[in-house]
């Protein structure tokens, strides 16, 4: 209210923006402004005046009976009433016609041999605004970019190495004009690649950016377009220095320097202030700008130069004795060759009383050691000037913790109970004052704050957060957080338990419990915070992956990975035995304890037995669940000479030598103890002893070694699923000195894998390279030693083109060359005889046999062969007598051998017919001599045959 009567000078609110216009719509030049009176507008170009008077808004728009060219130029706009003429920045406009494409030749096709390196130019059409270059194909989509194939900063399209698999007919550069709302694509470009016969291809180098004279600085630099482009953000003087990019492979290596050198267009480092002055005053208006080069610093008045009454000294402008009618606005302006800067400041020469605009009586509350700012704002012309005084104490900034801002508030830093009082606000020369009470309260502290833990899985624990507030605050909020992750507690879920003391009460601790913990107390003046953390500690994780390997007589070695140390380390494992065969021992038993660094162990058996085995973990908390039984293994001892021996016990081996002892003589004190292992927890006592034994020992004494360097790991083989991918597969060390953070792989180029994986898959690699591996892993202390092998990957598979063919009478033997590194490839075996018939085709048939047999052939004849996918073909005849094929007749057609068949089986089966009725007859005619002859068989002697003269009948049946 107490400005309401004071008039406003001009003052630009939307200032004007260099650009392009491709259009008469695109002409637009923003200016409006606030003031009291309305102020009006008016634009200069290129030096004259080029629109009448404004008013309401000063934005400029083009005429549509104009040309567009006539618009191109340099601008400023004015902004006036009366109490002064604002200036806006000079911003230029630049015309052109939409940009298009020239008619363009197509290219002719482009042929490279792989291997080598090539660029493909864009050039797109020129215009003032860059356009963003995209690399695509017929069917717009985009060219796969990566470390081999990139784009430079002005647009082109390059390969370091060519491959087979670039060779297309439609690389198509669309240069996308965002400002013209145009794409133009260029004529494709065609490229083929023929393979190399060579296969030293080089890979693709590597490339490192260095600054020479220091580091490069990580939070403002910034690798892109895959580390082919240095990005530096916010730009500094600093940056202004000497760098190196180096491309690097294994054939060696190239660099390029860059000479960086920093300019600045300008920038305000002292700005002038709208200001309230009386008739009579000296005003000094500071305007200071830095940039490279050095800007050129001028002032002008209402938009016009200065008068000689006014004194320039460093960019500062004095006014003495200012009078009413030296109210304006005042233009600073700094100048380089990359730009300017204008800013406007307004001097009002007016007599104004003074007034106090902060309300008295104010109440400030605040807590020890807190900085607190008492407000006194003022108004007038000339600018009241105050003075703080505290009650009985006298000036306020007799007080060194006391300072009077520039624009009268009083600030007390670091504030103490005796602070507390009431200050006064008295604008000299004057009546007028206010008083203002500064109340400092108890500081919020945390007595008991939150410990690091170590819990029992499925435990509570409760963290402490034990506070004191000031009694006249309210009580306060308190927050717990977990990981920077707020905390709340539910009445359905009782895991988390806040109590009025601050502390925090966790029920069945599980192991993502683990973790850092946080209370915050919190009041309207003043928080406080303290942390504290969770470890949760359980029992080992159990064994894994058992395995049995090295199999050999009375002897079987046992491997197997480890599980979670869940926060306590290992400290040995424990594994055990189960025999099938000896009802003695048919249940789990202990066989042997091995410290935590060994993972594989040899056991010795006894024949006639099947063994299982499993393993524990076991930690300073306790001993884990068994692992997953191993595999059954079974030795049977070999039959010998029989000899007599007696039955012992099984062998065993003899117990690691977990327990070292070190004699130190004579009267020394100390000792170095060598040869620990890393990562270990150890344990250590002192006894001593003379010639008549050792004494007591010490008190135990539990120490730990630091993590180191891994061994090597156990093993590493490698597969290959496609012609550009290899999959590495390896064990972990058989000493990991520590916890394994991750392996580092190197092969030509270096990659790693930040994990526990067993198995890394690298793509995109070149089937025509043979390449060397070297695999380490990896902890916190470094990284272990390599090991190393070579491969390549494994190219298609494909049946043989060329074959070996051994026939035999009824089989034939094939052989063939299996394709170096080719990937196995099922095939089929397709004969006919030559005579006539029909194919027969063979079972499927891998390509890495290299031999397979033909049976059940014809000896003596001649066959067709073929490999089936394929259309290659041979020919062959088996051994033995040539079978000819009889000629063609009456009698041996088919239907006529039925024919005869068919009589012959009637025939029989009259002549069968014929039998069955004569035997029937003759037993009715002889039936009384057939009686006689019974008669007189039976007497008859026992081994007696009867004789039959040539008159009787005798019927064999």
């Amino acid at each position: 209210n107490h400005l309401s009567p004071v008039k406003q000078a001009p003052k630009i609110t939307a200032q004007p923006v260099s650009h392009t216009a491709f259009s008469l719509d695109d002409v637009n030049l923003a200016c409006e402004a606030s003031g009291d009176p309305v102020p009006s507008f008016r634009w200069v170009k290129d030096g004259e005046e080029f629109r009448r008077e404004l008013f309401e808004s000063g934005t400029l728009t083009a005429d549509d009976k104009e040309e567009l060219r006539s618009y191109q130029g340099s601008y400023r706009c004015y902004v006036a009433n009366e109490l002064g003429t604002a200036v806006s920045d000079l911003v230029h406009l630049i015309t052109e016609p939409i940009p298009t494409l020239a008619k363009e030749k197509r290219q002719k096709r482009r042929s490279f041999e792989e291997g080598e390196t090539t660029v493909l130019y864009c050039n797109p059409p020129k215009s003032s605004v860059t356009p963003k270059i995209h690399w695509m194909d017929m069917q717009l989509r985009h060219i796969p970019l990566n470390e081999r194939v990139t784009t430079s900063l002005d647009g082109n399209l390059y390969f370091a190495n060519l491959l087979d698999s670039d060779s297309r007919e439609d690389y198509t550069c669309n240069a996308h004009y965002i400002n013209a709302s145009v794409i133009l694509p260029k004529e494709p470009i065609a490229i083929s690649v023929t393979p190399s016969l060579c296969l030293c291809l080089s890979p693709t180098p590597e490339v490192r950016w260095e600054r020479m004279d220091s580091p490069l600085s990580p939070a403002r630099v910034r690798m892109l377009n895959y580390e082919h482009w240095l990005q530096i953000e916010s730009v500094s003087e600093g940056d202004d220095g000497e760098y190196t990019c180096t491309a690097q492979n294994s054939q060696g290596s190239v660099k390029h320097h860059y000479a960086v050198t920093v300019e600045a267009a300008p920038y305000w480092t002292r700005r002038p202030e709208d200001q309230l002055y009386a008739p009579g005053e000296t005003v000094r208006l500071d305007c200071q700008a830095e940039g490279i080069p050095t800007p050129n610093i001028t002032w002008s008045i209402n938009g016009t130069d200065s008068d000689a009454r006014r004194h320039v000294s460093s960019g500062t402008l004095i006014l003495t004795d200012v009078q009413y009618s030296d109210t304006a606005v005042y233009q600073c302006e700094a100048t380089n060759k990359h730009g300017n800067i204008l800013v406007n400041t307004h001097v009002h020469v007016v007599e104004l009383p003074p007034q106090i605009l902060t309300a008295d009586g104010l109440m400030y509350k605040a807590t020890e050691g807190q900085a607190v700012l008492l407000r006194c704002r003022t108004f007038g012309s000339p600018q009241p000037k105050v003075d703080w005084e505290i009650f009985e104490f006298g000036p306020a900034l007799a007080n060194a913790k006391m300072s009077q801002t520039s624009d009268g508030n009083l600030q007390i830093s670091d504030v103490s109970e005796d602070d507390s009082n009431i200050y006064t606000c008295s604008v000299r020369h004057s009546n007028r004052s206010i008083s203002a009470e500064l109340e400092v309260l108890n500081r919020t502290k945390i007595v008991d704050p939150p410990q690091d833990l170590r819990v029992l899985r499925g435990d509570d624990a409760v963290l402490q957060c034990k506070y004191t507030v000031d009694h006249k605050l309210k009580q306060p909020t308190i927050q717990w957080k977990k990981d920077k992750h707020k905390i709340t507690s539910s009445a359905n879920d009782d895991k988390y338990t806040e109590y009025l003391d601050g502390s925090l009460k966790i029920t069945d601790i599980r192991m993502e419990d683990s973790g850092i913990y946080s209370c915050e107390i919190s009041t309207k003046l003043d928080s406080v915070s303290a942390t504290g953390s969770i470890t949760v500690q359980d029992k080992p994780g159990s064994p894994h992956s058992l395995e049995l390997s090295e199999r050999k007589e009375r002897r079987v070695t046992l491997s197997w990975m480890p599980g979670a140390q869940n926060n306590s380390p290992v400290s040995e494992y424990v594994i055990e035995k189960k025999e099938e065969q000896n009802p003695e021992k048919g249940h789990w038993e202990e066989y042997r304890r091995v410290p935590q660094d060994i993972r594989h162990l040899e056991i010795h058996l006894q024949p006639y037995s099947t063994y299982h085995f499993r393993v524990r973990a076991v930690n300073g908390i306790g001993i884990s669940e068994p692992s997953p039984p191993s595999d059954s293994y079974s030795y049977k001892k070999k039959k010998g000479p029989r000899t007599h021996s007696r039955r012992g016990l099984p062998m065993q081996e003899p117990a690691a030598d977990r327990n070292r002892v070190i004699v130190v003589h004579g009267n020394k004190v100390e000792t170095a103890v060598s040869d620990l292992q890393f990562y270990s927890n150890y344990t250590l006592t002192v006894a001593p002893f003379n010639s008549k034994g050792e004494g007591p020992h010490s008190k135990a004494y539990h120490f730990s070694t630091p993590e180191g360097a891994p061994g090597p790991v156990s093993f590493l083989t490698f597969e290959s699923p496609s012609e550009t991918e290899i999959t590495l597969r390896w064990e972990a060390p058989d000493k990991p000195n520590g916890v394994l953070t991750g392996y580092l792989l190197q092969y030509n180029e270096r990659g790693s894998t930040q994990d526990h994986s067993l198995y890394f898959t690298l793509k995109s690699l070149n089937p025509r390279i043979q390449y060397h591996f070297k695999l380490r892993a990896l902890t916190t202390a470094g990284e272990g030693e390599p090991i190393e092998m070579e491969g390549a990957t494994l190219l298609d598979g494909e049946p043989p083109s060329a074959i070996n063919i051994e026939a035999g009478q009824t089989s034939v033997n094939v052989s063939w060359v299996p394709g170096e590194r080719q990937r196995n490839f099922a095939f089929s075996f397709r004969y006919l005889k030559k005579m006539g018939g029909e194919w027969e085709e063979s079972e499927n048939v891998n390509s890495s046999q290299a031999f397979y047999q033909l049976q059940g052939l014809t000896p003596g004849v001649q066959y067709h062969l073929q490999i089936r996918p394929g259309n290659n073909s041979w020919e062959f005849k088996t051994d033995g007598p040539e079978l000819h094929e009889l000629p063609s007749s009456f009698a041996t057609q088919g239907w006529f051998i039925g024919l005869i068949s068919a009589m012959v089986l009637l025939l029989l089966v009259l002549l069968i017919l014929c039998y069955i009725k004569k035997s029937k007859g003759g037993k009715y005619s002889v039936k009384d001599k057939e009686e006689d002859q019974v008669d007189g068989a039976r007497t008859m002697k026992d081994g007696e045959f009867g004789e039959y003269n040539s008159s009787d009948n005798f019927l064999l049946w």
